[in-house]
């Protein structure tokens, strides 16, 4: 009888995190806390950036999708629009949008995502965006649209190598494995939660390679970890926390 509840507890569990829901940009697939660098091409021009959404479960799913403007250049704006909406200054669409089962919402079609993004200066704007089922936050996939305008087309920022969190799902203790290369200034973990509120900071030592994380007081739901140098995302992932 033990077994048998084990095995449904199992079940459960692996029901519970199922992903309904997957992204791919420019015909490549995008795992959820990748970075999709963009190098934009000029000032003052709207540039439109498309991810296809697909729904890869049975189930019809309902969609709504947070924006959180991690960093933003100078005098630069990104608004983006899905399900045959616009949204401007909203962190998040404000009326979910359905996704039957088995398909892909891409452009051209009318609900498909796109981001618009708009700079007047030189630097670098870093843009998550979190699709998460409507009635289970937990099952979502995010990304981070790093967008890049700078004219020299040197790349100076230290590269993040690794990093992973494990045990995924936690409950109390979670370890945080990472490596950096290059000459990084100030680099810390950085935890938020799905509308982008800070919720744990720790510095980190480059020259070491894991560090422990106490999660048994948060809610349990879905997290994002991050490494930042000097206050930029390097790397985002998804933590979930039962």
């Amino acid at each position: 009888m033990k077994k048998i509840f084990t095995l449904i507890l199992m079940l459960s569990t692996v029901l519970t995190y199922a992903q309904s829901l997957t992204l791919t940009y420019e015909g490549n697939p995008v795992n959820t806390g990748d970075t999709i660098e963009v190098v934009v091409p000029q000032l003052n021009v709207t540039s439109d950036y498309f991810l296809d959404l697909s729904n890869v479960s049975d189930n019809d799913v309902t969609v709504i999708v947070y924006k959180n403007e991690l960093e933003m250049a100078e005098e630069s704006s990104a608004l983006f629009c899905v399900g045959g909406l616009c949204y401007t200054s909203s962190s998040m669409s404000s009326i979910p949008f359905l996704v039957a089962a088995h398909t892909t919402l891409a452009h051209p079609h009318s609900d498909a995502f796109h981001l618009t993004y708009t700079t007047t200066a030189v630097g670098t704007s870093y843009v998550m965006f979190t699709f998460a089922n409507y009635e289970n936050i937990d099952d979502c996939v995010a990304v981070t649209f790093k967008l890049v305008y700078d004219p020299s087309g040197v790349e100076t920022a230290p590269v993040a190598n690794k990093l992973r969190a494990f045990p995924n799902p936690a409950s109390d203790n979670v370890t945080v494995e990472y490596a950096i290369s290059g000459n990084p200034g100030k680099t810390q973990l950085v935890l938020k939660n799905m509308l982008g509120a800070t919720l744990y900071t720790r510095a980190l030592d480059v020259n070491a390679s894991k560090v422990k994380v106490d999660v048994s007081e948060y809610p349990a739901g879905i997290y994002f970890y991050s490494i930042e140098i000097d206050g930029r995302p390097m790397v985002t992932k998804k933590l979930l926390v039962k």
